[in-house]
């Protein structure tokens, strides 16, 4: 009885062995996958370009379904995708586009020339899906002149358009959506139409998508035959879902903490690299004590954004530059200062006579007490602790900067209500970051600062500053590239020195995933390794 049990336990065993050492074959030859489970944190609710929450992961998810004319390659250029090419004429005003002929809905739909009219024109009719009627805003008209052709008119010279619209916007079907007159409300049945890689094929909010592949895809057919999105309410329920192999792989950066832990997890990889997503300070400039120069840059010369780096991110992570472009960006001014001083921080706010006239160690202003509240999304804990140790710091030059943990609806309703500017703000201070997009185009440092919210769309802090308007409006016409870097260069001094918001640091990626499930991960430099291509054959990237 013994020796047959052994036999079938030696069976049993042999049986596993070879299907493990199948799967890893497979998943080390490319081999398509069954099934990749992913974990996200919260709902990006039924993402449409006018439903999904947020630039990351919401606009690579909302990607996976459709695409755009341009693509970004893993070098961070964009590339011809649905376009197989681009003329601009020597005024710059003018911009030929020919398209793939090749090219499905989900539907079985052809893709047309009208689709990408329809869709230009669409979103500028409807511009609640704000992102891509700004992508838009160079756009004077759009004509089809060819079976495969449509011609752009712009406004003015666009420098930013390969990377700011034709690898920004998804393009739309016309036949779905031209009988859509409130997109925002519009219930699609839970199927978007698109012609991208996956296509949504199940919605539970709060819970989980499940996305199945599109075999007809144009580029190649996906590796991954289904994926699961699974949504988390915050980072530590994530992590202990991918400890205990329920999810294959993290969409969020782990923290730097748990990256040698993961890495002694058998089975797991790490793939880490520079990001261009930012961790910063935001304010209300229109309250105090924001609008007073003297104390922003108190606070910035009192925040050490080394022992951050060190302290949080273990070194992980690249010192923040007070003129916002990466230093290993090539259009960073590198006659930017960024100081870490707190005596001088302390020199400057005496001289200002905001002076701590009660022995409490809070100085006060008109009277009141240096406090003011530091909101944080409470679900991120790299971010929260930020906020605890930025309360230290400017503890130590005497202001008291409370942290408040919300929600991150909570968090974002109150920094960016609506995801509109033109709504205003209702904030104090909160621990703030962009998606890795807003960096890697330096053109966009403008949305970040005109005090026009149809240029500033991204100006959280209602800065308002005549130089930097009147350079704003230039970089955003300026094609030549030496104008552009000079244009640049300035505006990065006047943000270093008028310190709109504080920019911490540039935090790097590192992602987890189980290498025996799907090791076809590909970073793509400055944002990380969850995008299509990644889901993809080698052979079908740009």
């Amino acid at each position: 009885m013994l020796r047959k049990a052994t036999q079938r336990i030696l069976a049993v065993s042999l049986v596993l062995a070879l299907t493990l050492l199948l799967a890893a074959t497979a998943a080390a030859q490319g081999a398509p996958v069954e099934r990749l489970r992913i974990g996200i944190l919260g709902d990006e609710s039924t993402l449409t370009p006018y439903t999904y929450v947020t630039g990351y992961p919401g606009w690579n998810l909302l990607l996976l379904q459709y695409d755009t004319l341009y693509q970004l390659d893993l070098d961070g250029v964009p590339q011809p995708w649905l376009a197989t090419g681009a003329e601009v004429s020597e005024d710059g005003l003018t911009v030929t586009i020919d398209l793939r002929t090749d090219v499905t809905w989900h539907d079985g739909e052809p893709f047309t020339a009208a689709d990408v009219k329809f869709t230009y024109d669409y979103f500028r009719a409807h511009p609640e899906a704000g992102r891509f009627a700004r992508d838009l805003r160079p756009l004077s008209t759009i004509e089809v002149t060819g079976d495969a052709q449509v011609t752009l008119t712009l406004s003015a010279p666009s420098p930013s358009l390969a990377l700011g619209t034709l690898a920004d916007v998804p393009i739309l079907p016309e036949h779905i959506w031209a009988a859509v007159e409130t997109p925002a409300e519009h219930d699609f049945g839970g199927v978007n139409i698109g012609t991208g890689p996956y296509k949504l094929a199940e919605y539970q909010a709060g819970q989980f998508y499940r996305f199945v592949a599109n075999e007809d895809y144009f580029a190649g057919a996906p590796l991954v035959k289904e994926l699961v999105v699974v949504q988390f309410a915050d980072d530590a329920g994530s992590l202990a879902a991918f400890r205990a192999g329920e999810v294959d792989m993290l969409v969020r950066s782990v923290a730097p903490e748990q990256i040698d832990l993961l890495k002694a997890q058998e089975g797991v990889t790490i793939a880490q690299g520079p990001l261009f997503t930012t961790q910063m300070l935001n304010y209300d400039l229109g309250r105090a004590p924001f609008n007073r120069l003297e104390v922003r840059k108190a606070i910035s010369l009192a925040v050490d954004r080394q022992d951050l780096v060190d302290t949080i991110y273990l070194g992980a992570a690249t010192v923040g530059s007070a003129g916002w472009i990466h230093p290993a960006s090539p259009y960073f001014n590198p006659e930017v200062v960024t100081a870490y001083d707190p005596e001088a921080a302390r020199s400057l706010l005496d001289e200002a006579g905001i002076v701590d006239s009660d022995g409490d160690g809070i100085r006060e202003l008109d009277g009141e007490p240096l406090t003011f509240e530091l909101l944080v999304n409470g679900g991120d804990s790299l971010r929260l602790r930020i906020a605890e140790l930025v309360h230290e710091m400017l503890l130590q030059v005497g202001m008291d900067a409370q942290v408040a943990a919300v929600e991150q609806g909570t968090w974002e309703e109150a920094v960016w209500p609506g995801f509109d500017v033109t709504q205003g703000r209702d904030y104090d201070m909160a621990v703030w970051g962009w998606s890795a997009p807003v960096q890697a185009d330096p053109i966009r440092i403008s949305q970040l600062i005109h005090s026009d919210p149809a240029l500033g769309s991204l100006n959280l802090t209602g800065f308002v500053n005549e130089r930097a308007d009147a350079l704003s409006a230039q970089l955003n016409s300026e094609t030549d590239p030496a104008v552009q870097k000079q244009l640049l260069d300035e505006l990065q001094l006047i943000i270093a020195d008028q310190l709109p918001f504080v920019l911490l640091l540039y935090p790097d990626g590192a992602y987890a995933y189980r290498a025996s499930v799907y090791d076809d991960w590909a970073f793509m430099n400055g944002q990380g390794i969850f995008h299509k291509l990644s889901l993809l054959p080698e052979a079908a990237r740009p």
